[in-house]
């Protein structure tokens, strides 16, 4: 039995989901009003003996006490495992994981972090409060954002945190101190005013730090990348700005000192990238909570080309985001991520923008353009608009963006816009595509690759969902055969096992099976599909032994969803256009027509 069996064994799912809605019996099963979307008849459903739930509403979803963990608290399915795991009383062990390694970097940097807030009380740091004052950061905001100094001279923080037990090797893996070719360990930060930068949980994953001598560089300097920090996946001041952002959507500014000042004024949805990109991971963060996101630029004319740059990366993060959105039923709409943008005047940015003009911040905000507009208005200042040279550098530039969308649908609109805005003929601009996706790699954003492979794999051991991970050993390992449509045709909700669903989530999200980004608690199992023996035999039979694999596991799905239908009060099913005589109706249908197609060849266990 693997850790994540082990906690699912001793989890009771009506005890769990009780403690977020009122359950009342119905049948053998239990249904409330949804706690994802607004209703007046239950449609929410716990189904006890099958440890499962569903919604039959708007959010047609359902899955086990992980999935609704999940979708309750927008966490993964890390967190999840974890604080089910607490829930429960089992200590998660990572294979490959160096938690113990990991707690002592994180209880190094609190340790430092404690001797900077220290060092900033001291007479010798009367400049740097100084300083602080003059940039208008109040007592409220040195306590809330824990502002320290590292000492100019000698090597006071590594002999604090040698007297305190710690090794200078340890030190330096924190990137605290670095090692000369002698051996000898001096302090990485001197005379710097240092702020701790903490990460989703809460925990001091590095620093940030600002030079305090005019003539020092670089003038800002973040901890390098360490096994616990990596300012890629972090936006700082996220973990005071959860709810927030949850109620607001999410301000993205690039420094840490904007959105301190931004905080000071009480715009507590403000977090900072700290760079000008945003990242999958950052943006993964974000869609915990929210869908709304704007970037507050700086109004910095000479560096607009490297704006432009970090603005088609952060548009490409969401396009891929939006097309491999999972979950929505076919009557309910994706709810796509939204990306504005705002521009600051000319030479400012936020930080002196709120401090100069905290009550404007709102409204600058609000003014925020979706970004492909904003684009627009942005190249077309630069550019005469006049004549045909103009013209044809914005649709070149635009088409760089819009080559990004994986989605054919979307990038048809996405022409359609551009060719009403820049008066061209669409087809003009669509001959012009193939081109512009070669030169900005995004080739793959619609030519299906060849299929070379192959029928099958053999069914896994009966303590997993041998259709399932039989599906997934073919995606991880044959993935790059199958065109986009197929591999999109899957539902992740057909997918009982929340740690199938984040594995084939994964997939979905990247761009290579080969370098997924998986919680380590996963990789055990990953590793065990990837080693799957296939069974190949002709390459002309992947498409028809993929077919027939997708339609097995929708039928298992739809046949657990006639079992949770038909345990519900009969009443509720009597009347035969009720939505749930409906739903019950369609899906025995569904799985008469899945019977008929996999006749010919029996289902298929790859």
């Amino acid at each position: 039995m693997t850790q994540i069996d082990d906690v699912k064994s001793r989890l009771d799912i009506v005890e769990l989901i009780g403690g977020y809605v009122n359950l009342q019996r119905s049948g053998s099963s239990l249904k409330a009003n949804c706690p994802f979307h607004q209703e007046r008849t239950p449609s929410f459903y716990v189904f006890p003996d099958r440890q499962s739930w569903r919604c039959f509403g708007a959010c047609a979803e359902g899955g086990d006490a992980f999935s609704f963990v999940m979708k309750a608290d927008r966490v993964d399915f890390r967190d999840a495992l974890h604080q089910l795991a607490a829930r429960v009383g089992i200590t998660i062990v990572s294979q490959g994981d160096s938690g113990d390694r990991s707690r002592q970097l994180f209880e190094i940097n609190d340790a430092a972090r404690r001797f900077f807030q220290d060092m900033l009380a001291t007479p010798e740091a009367e400049f740097v409060r100084d300083y602080l004052r003059d940039r208008g950061i109040n007592e409220r905001s040195l306590q809330t954002f824990e502002f320290g100094y590292s000492p100019a001279s000698g090597n006071r923080l590594l002999a604090h945190l040698t007297g305190a037990g710690y090794t200078p090797e340890q030190i330096a893996e924190a990137e605290l101190a670095r090692a000369t070719d002698d051996g000898r360990h001096y302090d990485f930060f001197r005379g710097r005013l240092m702020i701790p930068i903490r990460d989703w949980q809460a925990r001091v994953a590095g620093f940030g730090s600002r030079a305090l001598d005019d003539n020092a560089t670089p003038k800002y300097l973040n901890t390098p990348r360490t096994p616990v920090f990596d300012k890629s996946r972090i936006l700082f001041a996220m973990h005071i700005a959860k709810e927030p952002v949850r109620q607001q959507g999410a301000v993205i500014v690039e420094g840490y000192m904007d959105a301190i000042m931004a905080h000071q004024h009480g715009y507590d949805n403000v977090v900072a990238s700290m760079g000008t990109a945003l990242t999958e991971q950052q943006v993964d963060l974000v869609r915990r909570l929210t869908r709304q996101v704007t970037m507050a630029l700086d109004g910095d004319p000479a560096g607009r080309n490297a704006t432009l740059r970090s603005l088609e990366s952060s548009w490409g993060v969401f396009q891929r985001r939006n097309v491999r959105q999972t979950g929505a039923s076919v009557l309910q709409p994706p709810e796509a991520m939204e990306l504005r943008v705002a521009e600051l005047p000319a030479g400012q940015d936020p930080d002196d923008f709120i401090r100069q003009s905290p009550e404007a911040w709102p409204t600058f905000v609000e003014q925020a353009q979706e970004l492909f507009d904003y684009l627009m208005v942005s190249l077309s200042v630069r550019a005469d608009m006049e004549s045909a040279d103009g013209r044809a550098w914005v649709a070149q530039t635009m088409l760089r963006f819009v080559a990004q969308i994986p989605d054919r649908i979307r990038m048809d609109l996405y022409l359609d816009r551009l060719a009403a805005r820049l008066s061209i003929n669409g087809d003009t601009l669509r001959a012009a595509m193939p081109s512009i996706m070669r030169q900005s790699g995004s080739a793959r954003a619609g030519q299906p690759p060849p299929a070379t492979a192959d029928e099958a794999v053999p069914a896994p051991s009966p303590e997993h969902d041998a259709i399932e991970e039989s599906l997934l050993a073919v995606l991880l390992q044959h993935g790059s055969e199958l065109t986009t449509d197929a591999v999109a045709d899957i539902s992740p909700e057909w997918f009982t096992r929340s740690e199938n669903r984040a594995i084939y989530a994964s997939v979905f999200a990247s761009e290579s099976t080969a370098d997924l980004e998986m919680p380590p608690e996963l990789e055990p199992h990953l590793s065990r599909l990837r080693s799957l023996e296939l069974r190949l035999s002709n390459e002309k039979k992947l498409e028809r032994a993929w077919q027939q694999i997708r339609l097995t596991i929708e039928k298992e799905y739809l046949n657990n969803e006639v079992k949770q239908l038909s345990s519900i009060e009969e009443e509720i099913l009597e009347d035969s256009e009720s939505p749930l005589a409906l739903r019950l109706r369609d899906s025995t249908y569904r799985i008469g027509e899945i019977d008929r197609l996999l006749k010919p060849a029996g289902p298929t266990h790859l």
